[in-house]
């Protein structure tokens, strides 16, 4: 062995290297960074903005569409639910409720009163007037007849212009749920109903455009579906013998 190595192995180990101290503040953040804390989209050159030439699709509402410009008719028998039901579909479109009966109560007194003392023929002479005058209004909003609206000729040739929703019933639904102290064709004989139904079924089925029954399900899910109905509805021309029709009549009827 050398005599300089030697000298260096008497010498000891070689004195430990002074380790490092932690520091006493935080590491300084760099000034770029502070003051641009972008996304790393951003610092990957990504624009934050949508591409050009694509507009964003915009998502389609549900049970959104463009309502008729007129009057939406309620027909059926007596009791079927043209009222309560007519009343919902309005709220739910946002249209105007009227009830062809109610505006004869308010001009000529009690319908059974009425009958009494002029006779059907009289009432139904005055009901063409009224259903007449409503229907000439203009916009889109809910018109419910009476049960034996469809009887006179001129009510017909109206309703051929204007969507038409039937409502059908059971006897055995109108007489557990209506008054019929206030159904003066009923008053005397319930009974009665399902005769005079038979009898006014081909005029009903002359004017609709759609069925529903509504003994079948609760007024909020036919509001719903009367209101999607009437949104998505088209007319051919006025007049047109063919009438338009709609899938949720056959559904409904065998619901």
């Amino acid at each position: 062995m050398s005599e300089q190595r030697r000298s260096a192995r008497d010498a000891g180990p070689p004195a430990a290297r002074p380790k490092p101290t932690p520091p006493t503040s935080p590491t300084p953040i760099r000034e770029s960074a502070a003051q641009d804390p972008a996304p790393q989209s951003k610092q990957r050159g990504e624009s934050a903005q949508p591409a050009k030439g694509r507009p964003r699709r915009r998502r389609r509402r549900r049970g959104r569409g463009r309502l008729p410009d007129r009057a939406v008719v309620f027909v059926g028998p007596m009791a079927a639910g043209k009222t309560s039901l007519g009343k919902r579909v309005a709220r739910e479109l946002g249209i105007p409720f009227v009830d062809t009966d109610a505006v004869f109560v308010r001009q000529h007194g009690a319908i059974t009163d009425f009958f009494a003392a002029h006779g059907e023929p009289e009432f139904r002479r005055i009901e063409a007037e009224v259903i007449a005058d409503e229907l000439a209004v203009p916009g889109g909003r809910i018109v419910a007849l009476g049960g034996g609206a469809v009887l006179t000729e001129s009510t017909r040739r109206l309703l051929a212009s204007h969507p038409v929703v039937l409502l059908m019933t059971t006897q055995a639904a109108v007489l557990r749920t209506a008054n019929i102290a206030r159904r003066p064709l009923l008053r005397d004989d319930p009974n009665a109903w399902g005769r005079i139904l038979e009898e006014r079924r081909p005029l009903y089925e002359e004017v609709a455009d759609v069925t529903y029954r509504t003994d079948r399900a609760t007024k909020e899910q036919l509001a719903r579906r009367v209101a999607q109905w009437a949104r998505s509805y088209t007319k051919k021309t006025a007049g047109d013998p063919a009438r338009g029709s709609d899938v949720a009549a056959a559904r409904d009827e065998k619901e």
